[in-house]
């Protein structure tokens, strides 16, 4: 190492300004000139609460796998920098004690609503305000306990595009009661699994939160789109268990549900 006397060594003063170069690289000054595909995965938690009570029964945890077609931002005609962007594919899994079941979202087959990120000041972009917007079916194993229910989530302090670091306001609220009185079919789909899925009293799916949110790739987004759809179809007795160490995502995503009479399975 060279050293020069009253000077720092060469070795470190280059390391400080690549640190430096690097971190001023890796901070957004504005939002993506370019629009793109992003393939996102987070966490998703909502509090389960029974009717009657007050306090959540069970906070649960799911995976989210999320891919958004994000267009290039443009200036409104209040005079705010904004970007548009689809929701194009979403889906979530997880497993809920309270209910013994697989619980599984899925982007509904119809129209896809634009969602929104917006600059709080004019003369610069960050920091920004974004609104997803989602309609979407909501599963208990193979069925289908709720259709295109309409939702959004919001934060607000977004400091960079993909959002990192945040936590977004999840609110996609349902209420299984009401869902089975106005659609007759789907409640005499459910009573088959009344056995070994619990629904009385009935379950509200409240408020929730949205954090954790990574960036990953194509496939890996394909991987967790096939992981939800074996929820959705491999359950009860039949369900096979989940390698240990799989994932490492939502409550250690349990393994799926069993009927009552076996033990349930602990979360990880």
């Amino acid at each position: 190492m060279v050293r020069f006397k009253g000077y720092v060594p060469i070795s470190l003063l280059a390391l400080a300004v690549l640190l430096g170069s690097s971190s001023a690289q890796g901070a957004q000054k504005s939002f993506p000139e370019k629009g793109e595909i992003e393939y996102e995965h987070s966490i998703i938690t909502i509090p389960i609460t029974l009717e009657g009570e007050t306090q959540p029964a069970e906070v649960l945890k799911l995976d989210a796998f999320m891919r958004l077609v994000r267009e290039k931002p443009v200036r409104n005609g209040l005079g705010y920098r904004q970007f548009e962007f689809t929701i194009d594919a979403w889906e979530l899994y997880g497993y809920s004690k309270v209910l013994n079941a697989n619980i599984t979202f899925k982007l509904a087959d119809t129209v896809k609503p634009k969602s929104l990120g917006v600059s709080l000041q004019k003369n610069k972009d960050y920091p920004a305000m974004i609104v997803y917007n989602a309609i979407y079916d909501v599963y208990f194993n193979d069925v289908k306990v709720i259709s295109q229910q309409p939702g959004v989530a919001f934060a607000t302090g977004v400091m960079e595009i993909p959002p990192r670091n945040i936590t977004v306001a999840f609110q996609k609220p349902f209420n299984l009661k009401e869902a089975r009185r106005k659609d007759p079919k789907m409640s005499a789909a459910l009573e088959k699994y009344e056995s070994e899925v619990d629904f009385n009293p009935p379950p509200f799916f409240d408020p929730g939160t949205c954090e954790d949110m990574t960036q990953i790739t194509d496939k890996q987004f394909e991987a967790g789109l096939a992981e939800a759809a074996r929820y959705r179809t491999q359950f009860s007795h039949n369900r096979p268990n989940q390698a240990k160490g799989k994932s490492k995502g939502a409550a250690g995503s349990p393994a799926p549900a069993k009927p009552k009479s076996e033990k349930k399975p602990s979360p990880r």
